[in-house]
């Protein structure tokens, strides 16, 4: 078995071990109707989508003092890897065998788009065929949480500049505004979407097993990209923190709106009519 078919096969054994693990470990008891069209790929879900991109970009607004306290130490981290990220690339780089080779090209997967989206759309599927909402709703916040995250890092790449590794140019060259791939280094878009999309996960999960796998493979994957030569460590470092901000504010975000929400329900039948409202708060 070739190199490339060793990867893919690696690919679809942990998707299918990751969607029998999420079958089991999503709770079904916050739903009361399989109804709720607020779980599906519709226009009430890109209301919210719409509107959890707006909160989320405009959150800095609405920080209370802790919140830039947590934006001070995560910044202070970035800037002292920034100091020792040339260092560390390097110690990385010596150490780098056969073996490691191997494995960071299976696990820097996991940071890719398209596998991300065949997670997200197997969640979506395995929801909707099984009757299990909660796996429907992880997908959605998930992709939610993913292409946030995804505008928010194209948006500093292309802002920022800063050289690739593989450059040679340094890890403290700047290119603000370059069009082009090999300045844009920071902050590292893998890391950053892995951990939006794992942040997702952990969050709606009812199982420890699951928060340890998702988190685990995050981190693998991210740390491969300075292993492959993509990114300085501070890249990965605050691309990492901010997938993992803005999946836990989509969770939060939707919890709100969960906590808010009227729901009016129709009785029919020969025996009883009527209407049913409940509001939780």
């Amino acid at each position: 078995m070739n190199q490339g078919n060793l990867k893919h096969l690696s690919l679809m054994l942990v998707m299918l071990l990751m969607s029998l693990l999420f079958m089991s470990s999503f709770s079904e008891t916050a739903f009361a109707s399989e109804g709720n069209s607020e779980y599906r790929l519709n226009k009430i879900y890109l209301k919210n989508f719409k509107n959890d991109f707006v909160s989320v970009c405009t959150s800095p607004a609405r920080w209370k003092k802790k919140d830039y306290l947590v934006l001070s130490a995560v910044l202070g981290t970035g800037a002292i890897l920034y100091l020792f990220d040339e260092d560390i690339y390097s110690w990385a780089q010596e150490r780098k065998n056969p073996l490691s080779e191997d494995f960071s090209n299976i696990i820097s997967n996991f940071g890719n788009g398209l596998f991300l989206g065949g997670v997200i759309t197997s969640l979506y599927s395995i929801g909707e065929f099984s009757n299990k909402p909660s796996l429907r709703k992880t997908a959605l916040l998930s992709m939610e949480s993913w292409l946030t995250s995804g505008a928010v890092v194209l948006s500093l790449k292309f802002l920022i500049g800063r050289a690739r590794p593989y450059t040679r140019e340094g890890s403290t060259e700047f290119q603000p505004f370059s069009p082009g791939s090999s300045h844009y280094s920071f902050p590292s878009g893998h890391a950053t979407s892995v951990f939006a999309v794992a942040a997702v996960i952990a969050g709606q999960s009812d199982s420890k097993f699951v928060d340890i796998l998702v988190y685990s493979l995050a981190s693998m994957a991210a740390v491969s990209r300075v292993h492959d030569r993509k990114h300085w460590p501070s890249d990965v470092f605050i691309g990492s923190a901010l997938g993992y901000a803005v999946g836990k504010a989509i969770c939060r975000l939707n919890r709100s709106r969960e906590k808010n929400r009227l729901d009016v329900g129709l009785q029919l039948s020969p025996y009883r009519q009527g209407i049913t409202i409940s509001y939780n708060f």
